[in-house]
């Protein structure tokens, strides 16, 4: 399943109900895709994407920045000139369905374990590629997939960290090891 991350600070209303859309600089999302909501490390449920169209900041109006959650324009666009750097970004609406409880990623993906232990594992028991094994030592030296994306290139590489992690994991369940 795809993602949309958010900050902590648009938890409360992705909860409401208030927040129905969001802005990106990239995506990989199309209407009709399913996507896990993390919000402040959590996965607090599943957006289903209603549509997703490429704007021009200057295009951006009311009725979009009031299903963003803002309550003007200006501030909306305030917030996304901050975050965003270019001229054109992608506008996802989409319908959020919340879990009744939050969810801890490595609960959801890895059964409970712990990646710090599977990654431990994955290292001393399985033959790797190089490239699996050089994302799988950085994240036992940095704990965090943000950082070791951030140290390969950006955050578009976050998804292939995940990857290799999630692998690693299926290998060594496959191994009973």
């Amino acid at each position: 399943m795809k993602h949309l991350e958010f900050k902590e600070k648009y938890k409360e209303l992705l909860l409401s109900g208030k927040k129905k859309a969001t802005v990106r600089s990239w995506t990989n999302l199309k209407a009709g895709d399913r996507a896990l909501v993390h919000c402040g490390g959590k996965i607090i449920g599943v957006a289903k994407i209603l549509s997703v169209e490429k704007k021009k900041i200057d295009e951006f109006t009311e009725e979009d920045a009031k299903m963003e959650g803002f309550n003007s324009l200006e501030d909306f666009l305030k917030e996304v000139r901050n975050y965003y750097e270019g001229d054109e970004l992608y506008f996802i609406k989409f319908e959020f369905e919340p879990f009744e409880k939050e969810i801890e990623p490595h609960e959801y993906y890895y059964e409970g374990y712990d990646i710090d232990k599977i990654v431990d594992e994955a290292l001393e028991k399985l033959e790797l590629s190089d490239r699996e094994r050089e994302i799988l030592l950085l994240y036992k030296k940095y704990g965090s997939i943000r950082k070791v994306a951030k140290k390969l290139g950006g955050w578009r590489k976050r998804g292939e960290i995940r990857k290799v992690i999630r692998k690693a994991f299926k290998m060594l369940k496959n191994q009973k090891v």
